[in-house]
C-alpha cells in the first residue's frame, strides 16, 4: 500500500496540533447541555446546529452522528510526535494486510485517552472490520455526535493543521477521528476530521 502521503500528512498535523495545544490556557469548565440521540435513527445523520458562544455571538457548527464502528489495525499509547511510526507499522503489518478482502476504501485514525497536556494519546490506525476476512484484536470507535472540523474532501497539510488548531483544548477532549478515504490505488483522495468533547 502507498501510505507515504498519509504518513507525512499525519506527521504535519500532529506537530501543529500539539504545538497549539500547549499554548492554550489552562482548561476551563463550560456548562453544556447534553445532546441525546433517539434509538432507531439512521446509522449516520448529518445536521447543522447553531452554537451560542460565551460572547453571545452565534456561529454554525456542523455535526455528524456516528454509530459504533469496529476497526482493526495498530494501536499504541504514544507521544503524538510518534504517530508517523504507527503509520509505518500499519503499512508493514503483513498479517493484517493479508486479511484484506479488497482494497480498503477508508483508513481510520482514532485518538483517545489524551494526556493532561495533550502530548500523548492512545491511537489506533486501522481498517473497518468489514474489509477484513477475519478479525482478532478490534477497537471500537465510540458512538457519539462529533463536531466536524473538516468536510470530506482533499486538503493540503496546512489546511489540515489549521483544522486541528480549531479544537477547543480547554474542554474535555474525548476523541478525534481522522477518516482518510482512499482510491483504488490506496492513495488518500479525501479526508474528514471529527472531534468529540465529554459532555458536562
Amino acid at each position: 500500500m502507498k501510505l507515504a502521503g498519509s504518513i507525512l500528512l499525519s506527521g504535519a498535523i500532529v506537530f501543529a496540533v500539539w504545538g497549539v495545544a500547549l499554548l492554550q490556557p489552562t482548561p476551563a469548565r463550560a456548562i453544556t447541555v447534553p445532546t441525546t440521540t433517539k434509538t432507531g435513527e439512521q446509522p449516520i445523520v448529518n445536521n447543522n446546529t447553531v452554537v451560542v458562544s460565551s460572547e453571545g455571538k452565534t456561529s454554525r457548527s456542523d455535526t455528524k452522528q456516528l454509530e459504533a464502528l469496529m476497526i482493526e489495525g495498530n494501536t499504541a499509547m504514544l507521544a503524538t510526535s510518534q504517530v508517523e511510526q504507527l503509520w509505518r507499522e500499519l503499512s508493514n503489518n503483513k498479517q493484517l494486510n493479508q486479511k484484506l478482502v479488497r482494497n480498503p476504501a477508508v483508513i481510520y485514525v482514532y485518538y483517545r485517552d489524551f494526556s493532561a497536556n495533550y502530548d500523548s494519546a492512545k491511537v489506533t490506525i486501522g481498517y473497518p472490520t468489514s474489509d477484513l476476512s477475519s478479525t482478532k484484536a478490534t477497537t471500537t470507535i465510540a458512538s457519539a455526535t462529533y463536531d466536524r472540523l473538516l468536510q470530506k474532501k482533499k486538503y493540503t497539510p496546512s489546511q489540515l493543521s489549521k483544522a486541528w488548531q480549531e479544537i477547543d483544548y480547554r474542554r474535555n477532549l474525548e476523541h478525534v477521528i481522522e477518516i482518510h478515504h482512499l482510491s483504488e490505488n490506496s492513495e488518500v483522495i479525501a479526508t474528514e476530521v471529527l472531534v468529540n468533547y465529554e459532555e458536562q
